[in-house]
């Protein structure tokens, strides 16, 4: 991994704080939350170098499923292809993701 770069944690921006968020502003998002029906979901948004004017600057993969072991997988095979990887030390055992009993 040491031509891949690091993307750092950064803080909740969902309004309960459920959701676990990397970024690199300008370059790279990755979010992790919990959405009702439909399991674990990974959205991550990566900035690219548009071949034509018509291309998008971003690329964007979600990913969604029971399996967060599955999932993580996923996503970190989509971002090492752009260079990127998300350091697992950033993720505290039994952190909160989803929905809260209020």
């Amino acid at each position: 991994m040491s031509n891949l770069t690091s993307i750092p944690r950064v803080s909740s921006r969902a309004p309960n704080k459920n959701t676990i968020e990397w970024e690199i502003q300008g370059k790279v998002s990755v979010g992790l939350m919990l959405v009702e029906k439909i399991g674990y979901t990974f959205i991550v948004k990566v900035k690219v170098d548009k071949k034509h004017w018509w291309d998008s600057q971003h690329k964007t993969f979600v990913v969604s499923g029971g399996n967060i072991m599955e999932l993580v997988q996923k996503t970190s095979d989509f971002l090492e292809q752009y260079g990127y990887y998300i350091d697992a030390s950033t993720i505290e055992f039994g952190e909160v993701v989803g929905f809260t009993n209020q």
